[in-house]
């Protein structure tokens, strides 16, 4: 393997980023939060880094080729065989062993990438005579463009879904696949066998996003009736036997046609009926069937959703549920809920805040007193804020400084009333 072709390095550092949002994603899902998944990915990304450091090329020179192509077929299995072996855990009842996934990404991802960066470096150097800091800046600024466009690539082709960006990454391992072997032939496979990964893919992680579900739920029944992936999350529709959908996003639950459906009631619905005529605004949409029960009261109802895919996706599957056929009042911005906010001059009688808790970092940047404040500026004179806390509140509780939701709510809306319901589950 020789050093003569430093634009690998630019691949290597495109694929090091699609292997960490790749990888974040696969933990979205099993882990059912973000936040963890973000840790899990950041953890499990340097520490692959600093192994593929410690291995390099020179050490594994006769069998390297070798190793880079079996690394190739074991990272298209990647997707599935995580997905099966938590599956796998759920059964045995061992949930809590599933974070032992992430030697899956420590050690299958990032490490042969990064075996790459000394190997240049340390070829430079042999080739001037001498060791300076000119070979690691050029090299490692080769790497850095790569990462670059990685970014770019996320952030334009992810907003179409996961499949772009997994065909990009195999092409590009093809490329190094290419390098490390020293022949073009490899390619004759590894091309063919990457654009053929975008066929596949789809159907194949679906059947194992679904024996997951049914793992983890303990319901061998649920069929997993839709999913995609945005650039902000994983959607997915469950069906139960008896026709009952769930939407969960990032394999978490977000609507059900029991306890959520009736928080949706209580919501939208109840403080629009005591505001009949009332212009309403909906943060957030999910299945939309607050924007239903706010608009047999309202005279207009509008939604901010900053993921329009999550809006595609249910529109149709939760037609049930959020009766869209029958809304005549409706209109969606697709925006982000602060920035819609901060530049829009309408002003609203109801705000309603149709999100989970704020106990993740997703949500809870709309739950902070900033967010608190705009939505006060956009409420009339005798507009009133909707909104669920995440626990039964009682006088004593309403009291705690330590509840920080409630202390911020209160901070900025000194009165109001608390509604406790048992069938709602809040």
């Amino acid at each position: 393997m020789e050093a003569r072709q430093p634009w690998v390095l630019i691949c290597a550092g495109m694929n090091l980023i699609l292997a960490q949002y790749w990888i974040m994603r696969e933990y979205q899902l099993v882990f059912a939060s973000s936040e963890v998944s973000v840790l899990l990915a950041a953890v499990s990304f340097f520490a692959s880094c600093s192994l593929g450091y410690l291995l390099a090329p020179k050490r594994l020179e006769r069998f390297f080729p070798w190793l880079c192509l079996l690394l190739f077929f074991l990272h298209l299995l990647l997707p599935w065989v995580f997905k099966e072996v938590a599956a796998i855990f759920y059964r045995w009842e061992l949930p809590h062993i599933t974070p032992t996934l992430m030697g899956m990404g420590m050690f299958l991802v990032a490490p042969l990438y990064t075996t790459l960066l000394p190997f240049f470096v340390g070829a430079r150097e042999e080739t001037e005579g001498r060791i300076t800091g000119e070979a690691v800046t050029r090299c490692y600024g080769l790497e850095l463009c790569g990462a670059l466009a990685g970014i770019v690539a996320v952030l334009t082709a992810g907003r179409v879904g996961i499949l772009p960006l997994l065909v990009l990454y195999f092409l590009n391992f093809s490329l190094i696949l290419a390098y490390v072997f020293g022949s073009k032939k490899i390619l004759y496979l590894a091309i063919p066998v990457s654009l053929l990964y975008g066929f596949f893919y789809l159907p194949l992680e679906r059947a194992a996003s679904e024996d997951f579900y049914r793992s983890r739920d303990v319901d061998p029944s649920l069929h997993l009736l839709a999913t995609t992936q945005s650039l902000y999350n994983r959607i997915d529709v469950l069906q139960k036997p008896s026709g009952e959908k769930l939407l969960l996003l990032n394999g978490r639950e977000y609507f059900n046609p029991t306890d959520l459906e009736s928080f949706n009631r209580y919501l939208a619905g109840i403080p629009s009926q005591l505001m009949p005529g009332s212009k309403v605004l909906i943060v957030g949409t999910g299945s939309l069937s607050s924007v239903y029960h706010a608009s047999r009261s309202a005279a207009t109802v509008e939604s901010v959703e900053i993921d329009e895919q999550v809006v595609g996706l249910t529109k149709d599957l939760f037609r049930e549920y959020n009766h869209l056929e029958t809304v005549k009042n409706w209109r969606l911005h697709i925006d982000d809920a602060k920035h819609f906010l901060g530049s829009t001059e309408e002003r609203y009688d109801l705000i309603a805040i149709d999100m989970v808790p704020p106990v993740y970092i997703q949500t809870a940047l709309l739950f902070s007193r900033e967010f608190y404040e705009l939505v006060k500026q956009r409420l009339t004179p005798r507009g009133v804020l909707s909104i669920y806390t995440g626990d039964w509140l009682g006088e004593a509780e309403m009291k705690l400084d330590v509840y920080n939701p409630v202390k911020t709510i209160d901070e900025v809306f000194p009165e109001y009333l608390v509604v406790n319901s048992r069938g709602a589950g809040m």
